[in-house]
């Protein structure tokens, strides 16, 4: 990270960049348009030819919209100055896990029922569904806490209708093993995901990239990373790291 200060800037991940990515070169189409009957709770994005249904859900709107839930995280935070949430067992990410679960399990449980809906309503039989989740501003969340969070949801529970879960920030994240201030594209699959859609979430992640970079580039990193340790991210709060470099 050089002296550019990143904490100022942010990405094209919000919902009408994606409804343009998903018709032009993301290769998709809405679902909207396809449902005939009312009450019909749908997902937004179908890809035909990876036959997946996707649910866009945007952290900043969906999931703190109130001003009480923002303020709980406040004040832990300030309760507990100076801690770091990422500290496995610390009161302050305890805490944290604690306020946040229940919303965010609304999020994933509501975008599980609009994508089986949507398999329903349009006889998608053995169609994949993917929950996409874009972190659109909300920088008290550190990634791997939602990353963790994400995956002990899905593993209590059976989201029959969704294989796949892809949480995007639209705000730069330190990554502890990388000198660039990145935006995360960072997917999560159930164990019965098959290589074939692991392919499809590689690619559309490559194609947004390039969309995006279209839009608001070009980026000083672009690289892929088959795993990426969330540990000790930061979302970027200033010009300088918040943490030491520890690559080569």
């Amino acid at each position: 990270m050089d002296d550019q200060d990143y904490s100022r800037r942010k990405g094209v991940a919000d919902e009408p960049h994606w409804q343009e990515f998903v018709q032009g070169p993301g290769g998709g189409e809405l679902v909207a348009p396809l449902i005939a009957r009312q009450d019909v709770k749908n997902a937004d994005f179908l890809f035909r030819q990876a036959r997946v249904v996707a649910e866009l859900k945007v952290l900043e709107t969906e999931f703190l919209d109130t001003e009480s839930m923002r303020q709980k995280v406040v004040d832990a935070f300030n309760r507990y100055d100076g801690a770091d949430p990422e500290v496995q067992g610390s009161p302050l990410r305890r805490e944290l896990l604690k306020i946040l679960r229940a919303p965010l399990q609304r999020i994933v449980n509501k975008a599980n029922r609009q994508i089986k809906e949507t398999k329903q309503e349009l006889g998608l039989v053995g169609w994949r569904g993917i929950i996409i989740i874009v972190n659109d501003g909300f920088r008290g969340l550190p990634p791997g806490l939602v990353m963790g969070l994400i995956a002990s949801i899905l593993n209590s529970k059976s989201y029959s209708s969704t294989d796949c879960f892809i949480y995007q920030t639209n705000h730069y994240v330190e990554l502890a093993d990388n000198p660039y201030a990145v935006l995360l594209w960072a997917p999560l699959y159930d164990p019965k995901a098959d290589d074939d859609l692991v392919d499809f979430v590689n690619d559309l992640g490559r194609k947004w990239r390039r969309f995006a970079e279209a839009k608001d580039g070009p980026y000083d990193y672009s690289g892929e990373r088959e795993t990426v340790d969330l540990a000790s991210a930061l979302v970027v709060t200033g010009p300088g790291r918040q943490h030491r470099y520890t690559g080569e």
